[in-house]
């Protein structure tokens, strides 16, 4: 099983073109899902669109199908509560997302259709200022989250969000003004689609 020096080492391959960016991210969550877990696990950053502020997909493991999925940005305005409680909390903790008051809404577009049942998104900064978050589900049933797996992605994102940070500038997928304001986001519902790999 991964623990957070794998994430660390994989982090440091990175950082010195060991592995590109496409390799980094998977490499990084696959670690992610086998530390935690759980079935799923992904790194999402903060930006602004011609729509509105969102999070967007960086990568997505799906150990059922043991490959990496694309996520196709679609903007919702009605997902307060699930921002309220992540920027206010930190995390969004949801052993029964289909009904829990701050995940409820992504049931009929997102948790269903992938036979999701549980979800724990935590935030992490980059040098003070929030970022991203790491995003785990968990399909087929519920899992009962735990402390220490709130505390592990925590760990996680202190010593890897610069990486983290390198990796999502590298190719475009933010623009810095997008970055430095927490406000109100909107959450992205995304179904799982094949990602292309990138050209080496």
């Amino acid at each position: 099983m991964p623990d957070v020096k794998d994430i660390q080492d994989i982090c440091g391959r990175l950082d010195r073109g060991e592995i590109d960016r496409a390799q980094f991210l998977e490499q990084f969550t696959r670690a992610l899902a086998g530390l935690i877990g759980c079935t799923r696990a992904g790194v999402w950053v903060f930006m602004d669109t011609a729509e509105g502020r969102a999070l967007r997909c960086l990568a997505m493991y799906d150990a059922r199908f043991d490959r990496m999925f694309g996520a196709t940005d679609m903007l919702n305005a009605a997902v307060g509560p699930y921002f309220d409680s992540l920027l206010s909390e930190g995390c969004v903790i949801a052993p029964e997302a289909r009904t829990h008051p701050s995940t409820a809404i992504f049931a009929d577009e997102y948790l269903l259709p992938l036979d999701i049942h549980s979800l724990l998104d935590v935030c992490f900064s980059v040098n003070g200022v929030l970022f991203g978050t790491f995003s785990c589900e968990q399909a087929g049933a519920p899992m009962a989250w735990t402390q220490r797996q709130v505390q592990q992605l925590r760990q996680i994102g202190s010593r890897a969000s610069l990486t983290l940070l390198h990796a999502a500038t590298a190719h475009g997928e933010t623009e810095s003004a997008a970055l430095w304001e927490p406000s109100s986001p909107n959450r992205l519902l995304t179904l799982p689609a094949p990602l292309d790999p990138e050209p080496s």
